[in-house]
């Protein structure tokens, strides 16, 4: 009858739990690998309500775990006041976060720091509009590792053009602009220490063109190209594309010669004036007049 009024079996002195508590317990023991100051002072109490009435602890005892206990809660206060202190420190800074996916697995994402809140104890962090936590944080990049890994570049640097003027093309190639904080916004083309005219040099996202006017307007030969970037720090890519040109016709040139060929009959003319004149002044005769004297 006693045993029938027995909710669970005592087997040697225990308590036989039954297998929907063992797994409660485990399920709540999950996560919980380090002895926290909620755990600290559950176990303290456990103990104080458990102790041997025949030999209870002494004071000095409780007194000793309590200084504990007040230890451990001051050093989860500083753990925390440090935590905070350093998530102020990200904003500006490129940084990385790890978070969970709705299908169990892990989302990374990158981007800036744009401002920290504090909220409910916890400081919080804002990349690209949502808050993250400290927990939430995988890495911290360095502002010129990040310049480095994001700044304007070309894939194919070296390739070589031809431009035939008896056919002329514009000549078009493909460079990289760069990332975020890092990009540019256009490009100059320089040939030694000359910097092609802005005008026959166009940019559109990723691709730069050289205009046929201009490449008509340079000499017969093969020309070794710079890329230089308006970024900040005005990358440059040496020798980055050779062009070889062949049959050019110039026009400003042929307008040139256009102009000598007007200045050299202008000369021709004048010394049949001059012929006139010296004639005049060996014959000493003058030009008659619409009158004569009486």
């Amino acid at each position: 009858m006693a045993e029938d009024l027995l909710v669970q079996k005592v087997v040697d002195g225990k308590i036989n739990k039954t297998a929907t508590e063992t797994t409660a317990e485990e399920t709540n023991k999950r996560g919980t690998s380090k002895l926290g100051k909620d755990a600290f002072l559950q176990l303290l109490v456990a103990e104080m309500q458990n102790q041997d009435p025949l030999e209870p602890s002494s004071n000095t005892e409780w007194v000793s775990q309590l200084a504990t206990f007040s230890q451990l809660e001051e050093l989860q206060t500083l753990s925390s006041a440090a935590s905070n202190s350093q998530v102020f420190s990200l904003v500006g800074k490129q940084v990385v976060v790890t978070t969970d996916s709705d299908n169990g697995g892990k989302i990374t994402k990158s981007g800036m720091v744009d401002y920290v809140t504090y909220s409910g104890g916890e400081a919080k962090f804002s990349v690209d509009g949502s808050l993250y936590s400290m927990k939430e944080l995988s890495s911290v990049i360095g502002e010129d590792y990040y310049y480095e890994q994001n700044k304007p570049g070309m894939e194919k640097k070296g390739e070589k053009y031809v431009f035939d003027g008896n056919a002329p093309q514009d000549i078009t190639f493909e460079v990289d602009m760069g990332y975020d904080t890092a990009k540019a916004e256009n490009v100059a083309l320089m040939v030694g220490k000359t910097v092609l005219p802005s005008d026959y040099v166009k940019v559109n996202d990723n691709t730069v063109t050289i205009k046929q006017e201009l490449l008509q307007e340079l000499e017969a030969g093969t020309y070794s190209i710079d890329v230089v970037f308006d970024d900040k720090n005005y990358t440059t890519i040496k020798e980055a594309l050779s062009v070889t040109v062949f049959n050019p016709h110039p026009k400003l040139k042929e307008e040139e010669v256009e102009e000598e060929k007007v200045i050299v009959e202008e000369e021709e003319d004048e010394p049949e004036v001059i012929e006139e004149e010296e004639e005049t002044e060996e014959t000493g005769t003058e030009p008659e007049s619409g009158t004569e004297e009486g």
